[in-house]
């Protein structure tokens, strides 16, 4: 699966651009602020709905246009063109797929999935624990479609007691909810855990080719005390939940804690390490959708040299090429990513000024 086109009109700098990508390496060279990471953004916004940069869609939209539009033609390994677009503006988002509006954006995640990493990545790691649960999240809506369905129930569920929480319902209300929760609650914490053992899986039999990973480990914390039936826990913190107003307990409050050689990643690592073990991370992690689901998932680059040295730039995209991903990476030198690899495909792109070529 590749992205063999995109279009796209009025994303900031742009005003309309058009890219014909390889199925394999694509890098994208300029200076900055010339539009680079907008491309990429552009690719993210057609399969996700979201930019990944911010999450206000008028710092998005170029100047002086009401919306934006990205379109896109994806071609399947049986040569299967799928038509998809996207338009968000300020009075919300539709999206198209094979010539009809879609329910969700989700329909669009699907058809086209999406890894990216970029400057920012090491919030993964720094960030809250609210990040690296969307990172399980990434996963299991790609690997078992049945656990989003779980995870929006779970989240209706947990948005109603809050609300009882707060307005002073008695128990016998409480306990409707806490039963539904606690259904779906254990549901995602045996998804959770069993993406982590593949996962876990995935990232042992990488280590001979990304050695970075040596030393990495992780603790799941579930959000709930091991052992206890999360019906019950619910039950048992009432008292203290309607001082406060909200639920303490459940997997909204799941931790995933990475360290290297023992040391915490978030607490302790430089801020080169993290972007590195995130990297690394989402490697894995595309490896991993690989092997549970037959198909690729597209990979963005921000500015690979800030993110990694020579070797390890290397090393990267070796490993992307034997996974037979499309890749997109850009760059202000090209000569830094030019030529690493022996990819069956290869394009340069070259942007300045929100215009783009390609050699």
């Amino acid at each position: 699966m590749s992205l063999s086109r995109l279009d796209i009109f009025n994303l900031r700098i742009f005003e309309r651009a058009r890219l014909d990508p390889v199925p394999g390496l694509n890098l994208i060279v300029g200076p900055n602020a010339s539009g680079k990471t907008s491309l990429l953004e552009g690719i993210h916004m057609l399969a996700t709905g979201r930019s990944f940069r911010t999450p206000r869609i008028e710092h998005v939209v170029h100047r002086g246009s009401r919306e934006l539009m990205v379109t896109g033609q994806v071609t399947h390994l049986q040569s299967e063109k799928i038509r998809m677009g996207i338009r968000k503006g300020a009075s919300g988002t539709r999206g198209r797929l094979a010539g009809r509006t879609v329910r969700s954006q989700s329909e669009l995640a699907r058809v086209l999935p999406v890894q990216v990493i970029h400057p920012d990545s090491h919030e993964l790691l720094a960030g809250s624990p609210a990040e690296r649960r969307s990172f399980l999240d990434w996963g299991l809506f790609h690997e078992a479609p049945e656990y989003m369905t779980i995870l929006q129930g779970y989240r209706r569920a947990l948005n109603q007691r809050n609300e009882a929480l707060r307005r002073g319902f008695p128990d016998n209300v409480l306990t409707g909810w806490e039963r539904e929760l606690g259904e779906r609650g254990e549901a995602l914490d045996r998804y959770r855990r069993g993406y982590l053992e593949r996962l876990w899986e995935t990232l042992l039999e990488l280590r001979v080719q990304l050695p970075d990973l040596d030393g990495m480990t992780w603790e799941y914390r579930r959000g709930w005390k091991d052992g206890v039936d999360l019906r019950e826990a619910l039950a048992s913190g009432r008292h203290r939940e309607r001082e406060l107003g909200y639920t303490l307990m459940g997997p909204h409050r799941a931790e995933l804690v990475l360290k290297r050689d023992g040391v915490s990643l978030a607490m302790e690592a430089s801020r080169g390490q993290q972007k590195t073990a995130v990297l690394l991370l989402r490697l894995t992690q595309v490896a991993a959708h690989r092997r549970a689901t037959g198909r690729s998932a597209v990979v963005l680059v921000d500015d690979l040299p800030s993110e990694l040295d020579a070797e390890r730039r290397e090393a990267a995209l070796e490993f992307l090429r034997g996974l037979e991903c499309q890749v997109f990476v850009s760059a202000i030198d090209g000569a830094q990513v030019q030529g690493l690899g022996n990819w069956a495909s290869q394009k340069m792109f070259h942007v300045e000024h929100g215009t783009l070529r390609s050699d």
